[in-house]
């Protein structure tokens, strides 16, 4: 089952969120120390998650017997990516940044390279992750399905295009720079 996300399971899904973007090479980017990413990453989607909720995005989550195994976040066409000041107002979640500055330069910096290449007029699934115990079994297709079209993304993971593009998406350019990860944007 599909369904939108109450606020009282935001913690949960930023937890899932964390596990299936340790490896993400965004995120070691921003933390390069797996230890740091591993108590760091759930505040920063438990934050994510909030402030795409407040710019009007659809942040479901994929339930299997009442268990949480995957989660969307799918901004509306136009929505801005999160600046600095909705960061500052999760400042309970990603206070810590304070004390890595280096971490959050890079994470300003990698958000701001995706923006400049995301096509106007689409939908943006800013986030998709499926626990990775359930990874295999059809959750992230299901809540893809369940996405509006058109819809735009971005990975930074190379392996990920072919699994997009089995679902329709069509790769529209690789983005690639000696200061941080190569990403590729998607449509469909």
């Amino acid at each position: 089952m599909i369904r939108p996300l109450e606020d009282r399971e935001l913690p949960e899904a930023a937890a899932l969120a964390a596990a299936a973007f340790r490896e993400d090479p965004a995120f070691a980017h921003v933390l390069p120390d797996d230890a740091q990413r591993r108590i760091r990453l759930p505040s920063m989607f438990a934050a994510l998650l909030r402030i795409d909720r407040a710019a009007g995005g659809l942040v479901s989550g994929a339930f299997d017997d009442g268990a949480l195994v995957g989660l969307s976040s799918v901004l509306p066409a136009g929505a801005a990516a999160p600046s600095l000041p909705d960061w500052t107002r999760q400042l309970p979640e990603v206070g810590w940044f304070l004390f890595q500055p280096a971490a959050l330069l890079r994470g300003l910096a990698l958000s701001r390279a995706v923006e400049e290449h995301r096509p106007n007029g689409t939908d943006y699934l800013h986030l998709l992750a499926v626990h990775p115990a359930t990874q295999g079994r059809g959750v992230g297709a299901a809540l893809l399905n369940a996405a509006p079209k058109p819809l735009s993304l971005e990975t930074f993971t190379e392996a990920n295009l072919a699994w997009y593009e089995a679902r329709g998406f069509k790769l529209l350019l690789e983005v690639r720079s000696p200061a941080r990860p190569t990403f590729w944007a998607l449509r469909r």
